[in-house]
């Protein structure tokens, strides 16, 4: 699998709705959201504190070889129906956020999970507004869990107009970091042995979704 320079992505290169397309939806979208803000926990963000960190090159890169090799350790018990999973190790977008993908198999054809890590004070956005200013998400609905944190989901896509669907959990931590995990129905990764047709469904569930976005190891801190 070969890995490609497309903007700003330093590692392999996501079709259409990647996880950073997340981020840019939210700061760069007019406020004319289709999802009910009232679905999403209204929680102060980024937390009282927050403190972007300042890692070295060399500490980045040390988290980005944790977290490749969490997930390469995982991903199997997680999706224990993915065929071949590959995980490269995660690039850096910019100083503070980092973007994975794990390509696999399934019966379907080629697909992959892209896992979006964003270190404490890089997402400004509060979990409501993160739905507010996505006018493509037509479900964000979010659930405040027992120790405060915020885990959102949203589906993006899969319509007559977009066949195309991406399905994303959000875990806004304690820390002020937040950690984004997609699925798709459709091979994201572009290279020679794309597939470039829709599925008739996302890969993984939320629930799987959920499992990595809210594992203590999954997080740039």
């Amino acid at each position: 699998m070969s890995a490609t320079t497309r903007g700003n992505e330093t590692s392999t290169t996501i079709r259409r709705c990647s996880a950073l397309a997340l981020a840019a939806a939210v700061f760069a979208a007019p406020v004319t959201a289709a999802a009910a803000p009232a679905d999403v926990p209204d929680i102060e963000w980024p937390p009282a504190g927050t403190t972007p960190p300042n890692h070295t090159p060399e500490e980045i890169q040390q988290i980005a070889t944790r977290l490749q090799q969490h997930v390469e350790r995982t991903f199997p018990e997680v999706v224990p129906n993915a065929v071949d999973p590959q995980t490269p190790q995660p690039g850096l977008l910019k100083d503070n956020l980092l973007l994975g993908t794990t390509s696999f198999h399934i019966p379907g054809g080629r697909t992959g999970v892209t896992f979006q890590y964003d270190a404490p004070g890089e997402w400004t956005a509060e979990p409501k507004l993160s739905c507010e200013r996505d006018p493509e998400a037509w479900l964000c609905e979010g659930t405040l869990l027992p120790d405060g944190s915020v885990l959102v989901h949203k589906r993006r896509g899969g319509t007559a107009e977009d066949p195309f669907e991406t399905a994303s959990t959000m875990h806004f931590r304690l820390d002020g970091a937040v950690t984004i995990v997609s699925g798709y129905n459709y091979d994201p990764v572009i290279d020679d042995e794309q597939d470039p047709e829709p599925r008739p469904a996302v890969a993984v569930s939320f629930e799987q979704l959920d499992a990595f976005a809210t594992d203590p190891a999954l997080a740039f801190a």
